[in-house]
């Protein structure tokens, strides 16, 4: 909670600025770099800010050592139970939005006959359903089924690593008060957008042309395995309690998608919950789940953002971003393996972004352990793969996997090949500190209407030569002005 500071005057005029129209002036710009320490993340402008970070930290001053352990105990067990709760209202929103749609997906990946539909259709449909391990499990048994080629799989998994990206820009929202902290966790949400962006860019029309990614992938399938089992850890405690609400049938789900079986009025992709039985037809329920899990999404992100700077204030803080102050690889390395044990890129991008908000981490530090995650959460696919048993499936989630691992190389190896991710972050988290509505606006262009102007410029150069031309015509003009 906010210590009360005494203020002047000129101060409190400052204070008047609204979160919604500040002055840029207010916000640390992209281009400002700390001279006295030469790190390459910038200086937050003094006036405004300079209370922002020191209020919290009053809350252990002048304690015994006995209260500020027992107080830390109590807000790390809040802090875990809010993340608790956000991961139940991820998983509403995913199985609500899968209830609601599941009898259309056969036609949603049926239309994945081209690489640019696949990536809008990937992109969607992850961005949708928060999670990027559904899409590629189903993108994994639809090729094992014969429902898509190796080629559409490929495409579809891109798409689903940029539509993964929208759980944590939302998570930057939570500290959309505290401007500093706000772009500060915008720079970490959207440096994982502009990887997944940038990747896509180089590697999209490589895989058009060569089909690298399809054809390392098929090479590597022979040794495939067959036959167990294998449950996500987060599946594994959230599921219990977001049954209780709503249980999808996903066996039938991966049924009507691969053809095996037909959705017909009288089928019900519940299997439990307190839906069942229900005279609500799967829709309605699939809408009033999504609502509910948005519901407890705000006010789980709310309660974790404030748990979170409590826990992590003064020498907690130090003491964290000293552990990762060594090298960029290990960060990199304990991402990925992170991330591959808790099955879950959501949970570890979604905890970076407070904490990058609240300066733990640096957008340099940040920015190896986001990259580790996204190669840790191929896993799921893979295990997926190795369950199916298909040699085709494999090769997907190889594709994945080695999509991420190109990604890594073009993009972190060399500093210089950072420099258009990290510029591009830190511009839009700039932006949307000094106007909020920036980063919503970011959101709907990323993830609803550059895929839909992409798949509607597809659907023109399928339909006519005109249509190519226009496509063309826009594709350069739209070259000409990211270039500019």
């Amino acid at each position: 909670m906010a210590a009360v500071v005494l203020i002047s005057p000129d101060t409190c005029n400052k204070l008047q600025t609204s979160v919604f129209s500040a002055n840029s002036s207010d916000v640390a710009s992209p281009y400002e770099h700390n001279q006295d320490t030469g790190s390459p993340h910038y200086a937050y402008s003094k006036g405004l800010y300079e209370y922002d970070d020191e209020d919290d930290d009053t809350v252990y001053t002048g304690r015994s050592l006995l209260y500020k352990i027992l107080l830390g105990l109590f807000y790390t067990v809040a802090m875990l139970v809010a993340l608790y709760f956000f991961m139940v209202a991820v998983k509403f929103i995913e199985s609500g939005f899968t209830v609601a749609l599941g009898c259309d997906a056969k036609g949603a990946f049926t239309i994945a006959n081209n690489p640019l539909a696949g990536l809008v259709i990937g992109l969607v449909s992850t961005a949708l359903l928060h999670s990027s391990s559904t899409i590629t499990s189903i993108t994994v048994t639809l090729v094992a089924t014969q429902g898509l080629t190796i080629r559409q799989g490929v495409f579809i998994v891109m798409g689903a690593n940029i539509g993964t990206c929208v759980t944590c820009i939302m998570m930057a929202f939570g500290q959309v008060q505290t401007r500093s902290r706000f772009q500060r966790a915008m720079e970490a949400a959207t440096v994982h957008t502009m990887f997944n962006v940038w990747s896509v860019f180089i590697m999209f029309p490589l895989e058009v042309l060569f089909h690298p990614l399809e054809r390392l992938s098929v090479l590597m399938s022979d040794a495939k395995a067959s036959g167990g089992s294998f449950t996500s850890p987060v599946d594994a405690v959230v599921k219990p309690f977001s049954s209780l609400l709503i249980r999808v049938d996903t066996q039938l789900i991966m049924d009507i998608t691969s053809g095996r079986k037909q959705c017909t009025s009288d089928v019900s992709l519940l299997s439990g919950g307190a839906f069942e039985g229900s005279s609500l037809s799967d829709s309605q329920i699939g809408a009033i789940v999504v609502v509910i899990g948005f519901l407890i999404f705000a006010a789980s992100l709310i309660w974790f953002t404030q748990m979170l700077a409590k826990v992590f204030l003064g020498p907690t803080k130090v003491l964290v971003s000293r552990m990762l102050a060594f090298n960029g690889y290990v960060n990199v390395i304990a991402g990925t393996i992170i991330t591959f044990v808790v099955q879950s890129s959501t949970v570890v991008t979604c905890t970076l972004t407070p904490m990058a908000g609240l300066g733990v981490f640096t957008l340099d530090q940040v920015y190896p352990l986001i990259v580790g995650a996204n190669l840790g959460t191929c896993g799921t696919a893979l295990l997926a793969s190795l369950v199916v048993g298909d040699r085709q499936a494999v090769a997907v989630a190889l594709a994945h996997l080695w999509f991420n691992v190109f990604g890594i190389v073009l993009f972190y190896p060399v500093p210089f090949t950072r420099r258009p991710i990290m510029s591009w972050a830190r511009s839009i988290a700039y932006f949307s500190a000094s106007w909020a509505r920036v980063g919503i606006v970011f959101i709907f262009m990323v993830y609803l209407v550059i895929p839909g102007v992409l798949l509607g410029l597809e659907q023109l150069c399928t339909a006519s030569k005109t249509g190519l031309r226009v496509s063309g015509i826009c594709f350069i003009g739209a070259w000409c002005l990211c270039s500019y």
